[in-house]
Parts: C-alpha cells; structure tokens; sequence
C-alpha cells in the first residue's frame, strides 16, 4: 500500500520536472529574436527620445537587451531627435554619433562625411560616409556627394545620378524629348545640408575650417528658358541634368559661404 507521503514525493517530483510557464515564455522569446529586434527598431525610429527610451528597453529583459544592441536597431535612430543633447550634452553627442556611425546609421554616416570634407578637408574618407548614407537613402547625402562628385571627369555621371535622386527623377533621361528637370527638392537639402557644415565647422567640429570650393567648369546653356523659375514657390526648370547640377553647384556653395562669420 502506497503511504500518502510517498504519493505527495511523487507528486511534488513530478511538479519539479514539469517547464514553468515563464521557462516557455522564455524560450519562445528566445525563438523569435527577429521579433524582438523589430520591436527596438519602432521605438527607436518613432521615440521622441530614442536613446532614452531604448536604454529603458535594454533594461527589461535578456531578449530586449540583446536586440537593442543590434546594428538594425542602430540605423533606425534619428539624429534630429537629439538636437537637444547636441546643444546640451555636446560630448556625449558626439560619443554616439560616432557608435551609430559604427552601426550604418545614414544620419550619422551624413553629419561624420560633411565634417571630414568641410571641417577637416578629408575629401576621400569624407566621401565613403557620405556614400554610406546616400546608399541607404538619405537625400542630403546624396545631394553634396552628388555635388562633389560632378566636378571630377570621371565621376560626373554618378554626380548627376544623386542629383537625380534627391528629386526622384526615376530613370528617365533628360535628353529625352519634352523631359525637363527641377530643383525643387535641392532647394530643401541645400538649406539642410548648409546648415550641417555651419554646425560641423563650429560647434561639432568645435574649429572653423576652409570652406571647400572647386574650380568652376566650362558648360554653357544657350538654351532659352533654362533655369527659369515658373511660378512663386522658387524653383527652377532645366532642359538638363548639366545644366541644374551646375546651378545648383554654384548656389550651393555661395550659401554656405554666407552662413559663415
């Protein structure tokens, strides 16, 4: 005859052996990492405080920790969410420009190419970050990349295509009959990307550098109404992709000198 404390041994053996409910929680987190990491990209792309709150996220959970510190994570951040820090916390900024950097962040890839190029005067390790970010999309990028690009024989094709990014150009080409193009979208950038470089040569840089300016080209348009602007919103048409990089070339550089004392 079985005494009750042998059947309560067993029960309670039995118990012990059996997963906990929190055991299989754990396990199926673990089997959905890609999840998990998905979650941490949201916060930290949507976040009015996304450092903050991914540091917060780190500190849940084994499975939120590990995912925050994936490089996906990283790239989703946006540096104009840390303005403030960048005024207020200048070093600790920059600490994490330079990790983001590490992560292919394109905001940080953008803002580390324009101070290699205009503070430092580093046009060839400038010239990878900004093609970093350009790669992923990032339109300011590809606007001075685009820019810098164009005045070198033998990448002036490529500088154009950049140009054609920022303004969704698609793959048509302005040599086509009827085709025009605008600077529509450049005229955004160029403000977005002046004010960078002003930051870049003074606060982040923390020095003034030269201002980088190239040696102008030979093209002439002859064509009648080409860089005529249409209507009030400012914008130019131009019969061709030459003819609105070199505009933009030559407005580009002429702001950015003016933003600097």
């Amino acid at each position: 005859m079985v005494s009750t404390r042998s059947m309560a041994a067993r029960a309670k053996a039995k118990q012990m052996n059996r997963p906990s409910a929190t055991s299989a929680t754990m396990k199926e987190l673990a089997l959905c990492h890609d999840n998990v990491v998905h979650i941490a990209c949201l916060v930290a792309a949507t976040s009015p405080e996304p450092i903050a709150d991914l540091l917060s996220l780190r500190a849940t959970c084994k499975a939120m920790h590990a995912a925050a510190k994936e490089r996906d994570v990283g790239r989703c951040v946006p540096l104009e969410r840390l303005d403030n820090m960048k005024w207020m916390e200048n070093e600790r900024y920059l600490a994490i420009v330079n990790h983001l950097v590490g992560a292919g962040n394109p905001d940080a890839c953008f803002i580390t190419g324009v101070t290699l190029v205009f503070a430092h005067q580093d046009m060839e390790q400038g010239l990878l970050f900004l093609n970093k970010a350009a790669t992923a999309g990032h339109k300011a990028a590809a606007y001075v990349l685009g820019l810098l690009l164009y005045k070198f024989d033998d990448a002036r094709a490529t500088g154009k295509k950049y140009i054609s990014q920022v303004e969704d150009d698609g793959n048509e080409a302005a040599t086509d009959v009827g085709v025009k193009r605008t600077n529509r979208e450049c005229q955004q950038y160029r403000k977005i990307v002046g004010d960078v470089i002003q930051e870049a040569t003074w606060k982040v840089g923390g020095r003034r550098g030269r201002m980088l300016v190239l040696q102008e080209d030979s093209h002439h348009c002859t064509a009648t109404g080409c860089g005529v602007e249409p209507g009030w919103e400012g914008y130019g048409v131009f019969c061709s992709d030459d003819c609105r990089i070199k505009h933009e070339y030559s407005k580009f550089f002429t702001e950015v000198m003016n933003y600097l004392p």
